[in-house]
């Protein structure tokens, strides 16, 4: 049976053949841990990103840009393009480096949300610090971003959980977060990659705060954990967000674990779409 074509993934970043040439070496266990496909080290062309979409019954992706260590694998600029030259199927997502002045850090996301025309900006802990151990997202380097975001209506989402490169995890608890909703109650926050192995801290945040939400990039849903199912089934069903992490996950791999979870058309329906819709006032 042929997949209704509804699904929004949250998370997914093209990887060019040139932007996989710049993946940082720390990155590659990872990956194979993942045994994730050829694309994330070779690249692929747009052409082949949307008919991988069109195959799984993927809509729309939220393309993301990433920047790690002073190198961009897809560019905030870039990320703008792609949305530019095709617009029924991307939406954009960008980062910035909060280890600026706050000021800077301010424009920056204001030239990104108004002269990009991003909707979202991602940010990862374990990028910010002093190279080895991260800074929660809690920290007074993420206020500009805060601020600036909640003053402009749109979303942040925050790696939450173990990081990928070997660097240590602890600044991506999810707890971190409650200071945020609670700082910046108008200011959505996705809590992304799950939090594992601090779950349990991020569904309890999602049900807690109306502005907080639990996303599930990188995790795919063979590998939730029993208490993330009935989240997702049952109490938690408005405040989940399937996302791929794309291409370390596939489309149709994520799509076809959460099929066969067994969910019914209506909470399917609310995972792929309803609620990353409602959440970042897509206009879909």
């Amino acid at each position: 049976m042929t997949r209704k074509k509804i699904a929004i993934d949250a998370w997914a970043t093209h990887i060019s053949p040139e932007g996989a040439t710049k993946w940082p070496a720390e990155f590659m266990h990872i990956f194979n841990k993942y045994k994730s496909p050829k694309v994330m080290t070779e690249g692929q062309s747009i052409e082949a990103l949307l008919d991988e979409m069109d195959a799984a019954g993927v809509d729309r992706l939220i393309l993301s840009a990433f920047h790690y260590k002073g190198e961009w694998v897809l560019s905030n600029e870039e990320v703008a393009e792609l949305v530019k030259q095709h617009p029924d199927r991307f939406i954009g997502a960008g980062t910035v480096n909060i280890m600026q002045k706050p000021m800077e850090v301010a424009a920056e996301v204001e030239h990104m949300v108004n002269d990009l025309n991003l909707c979202c900006i991602r940010l990862e802990p374990y990028m910010y610090g002093d190279g080895t151990t991260g800074l929660p997202p809690n920290d007074k380097h993420y206020w500009p971003v805060y601020m600036k975001c909640s003053e402009l209506g749109v979303a942040v989402a925050i790696q939450v959980g173990h990081t990928g490169p070997l660097l240590p995890s602890e600044c991506g608890r999810p707890i971190y977060l409650d200071e945020v909703a609670l700082a910046f109650p108008d200011l959505v926050i996705l809590g992304c990659h799950v939090g594992q192995p601090w779950h349990e801290e991020m569904m309890i945040l999602a049900w807690k705060h109306p502005n907080v939400y639990l996303e599930t990039s990188a995790r795919g849903p063979r590998q939730w954990p029993a208490s993330l199912v009935d989240f997702a089934t049952r109490w938690g069903q408005d405040k989940l967000i399937w996302a791929t992490d794309y291409p370390l996950l596939s489309f149709d791999r994520t799509l076809t674990e959460l099929e066969e979870l067994g969910v019914s058309e209506e909470i399917y329906t609310k995972l792929v779409r309803d609620n990353v819709v409602r959440a970042l006032k897509l206009d879909v």
